[in-house]
């Protein structure tokens, strides 16, 4: 747990003008901080060489700077890289750095574990561990750029945990991507498998953030089955809060489906889907390719493109996502700490 000294990386700019006035040095001290902070990635007050000592020295007695701590990292075949963390306030979680031609994206956790149990999610098996700080989801992309010296394009809330079951961290390391680290919204996607009320919250931000929704079946006892969340939401109250947030924003989102052999991957669950995705809900669909889990009993649907040709003969704008990392469980619905 971190002591009594104000943590560093929640400060805003206004904050460090504050600090700095209480020191009785220049305004231009404040923004010196922030830059070696955000835009070299230099935390550590004795490295920051034009702030005067005496700011250094105020700086490392009253401002904490917690880290993650690298314990594990493995690579894929295919160049994904996945990173164990140890957290400044307890647990261990899982960053996946994916490289792609000219595209490098961070899957980050916002949860130690998760509650949701969905039944062919590795992480879903772990339970909920606690709750990650918006600085702790922060420093997960902090960390791969400035500490390991990786290229980062885009930013996924893909790893452990449901981000909207965390809601205020993940605005709050959402305004920090932007506002501190200077990624454009429209590079960050947060993902779900729906909560209505959070998602309504979300079509009222200003962030051109991106919001993929974890669907998997669109016929209500088959996504009871995947997913024990469906029992108490059922699909009309998701597919209100979808249309609303589509609405409001003006935008479409992404509905996530992992296609399992003899599960979800009939005619009959195409035509579901078309039946899902009507106004002012305006989705397209991106199937994933599924990634086995040893103690788990599914298997990826050898009907991927069949079911996509079913789609698109709906006239429904549909991807397959290929997968990446497998070879070390990085890829999507694997990450569970093992390495």
């Amino acid at each position: 747990m971190v002591g009594v000294k104000a943590i560093g990386w929640t400060f805003s700019p206004r904050e460090w003008e504050r600090w700095v006035e209480e020191k009785r040095e220049s305004l231009y001290r404040a923004r010196q901080i922030w830059h070696w902070i955000w835009k070299k990635g230099v935390y550590n007050p004795a490295q920051m060489s034009d702030v005067p000592l005496s700011i250094r020295t105020a700086l490392d007695s009253e401002v904490f700077f917690p880290m993650l701590e690298l314990v594990r990292s493995q690579e894929s075949r295919d160049g994904t890289r996945k990173f164990l963390w140890a957290l400044p306030e307890g647990g261990k979680v899982e960053t996946v750095w994916i490289p792609h031609q000219n595209r490098y994206t961070v899957c980050i956790s916002s949860q130690v574990g998760c509650s949701l149990n969905c039944r062919f999610c590795a992480t879903g098996q772990l339970g909920l561990e606690r709750q990650l700080k918006g600085y702790e989801i922060l420093l997960q992309v902090y960390a791969v750029k400035h500490l390991l010296g990786l290229p980062i394009t885009n930013v996924v809330f893909m790893g452990m945990g449901e981000p909207l079951l965390n809601y205020s961290a993940v605005i709050e390391a959402v305004e920090g991507l932007t506002q501190r680290m200077g990624f454009s919204g429209k590079r960050l996607t947060i993902s779900t498998v729906g909560i209505p009320k959070a998602i309504q919250r979300l079509a009222e931000r200003s962030e051109p953030f991106e919001l993929a929704f974890s669907l998997h079946s669109a016929i209500p006892e088959k996504r009871r089955a995947l997913i024990p969340l469906a029992a108490h939401i059922s699909l009309e109250e998701l597919q209100t809060a979808l249309g609303l947030y589509c609405e409001k924003r003006n935008e479409w989102i992404t509905l996530e489906y992992v296609l399992l052999e003899d599960i979800n991957d009939q005619e009959a669950d195409a035509e579901a889907l078309r039946e899902f995705i009507k106004p002012p809900l305006r989705a397209k669909v991106n199937l994933i390719e599924y990634n086995p889990v040893p103690e788990l009993p599914f298997r990826g649907s050898r009907r991927i493109k069949d079911f996509q040709q079913a789609l698109l003969k709906r006239r429904i704008i549909t991807t397959i996502r290929r997968s990446r990392g497998a070879d070390i469980a990085a890829a999507c619905g694997q990450l569970s700490r093992r390495f």
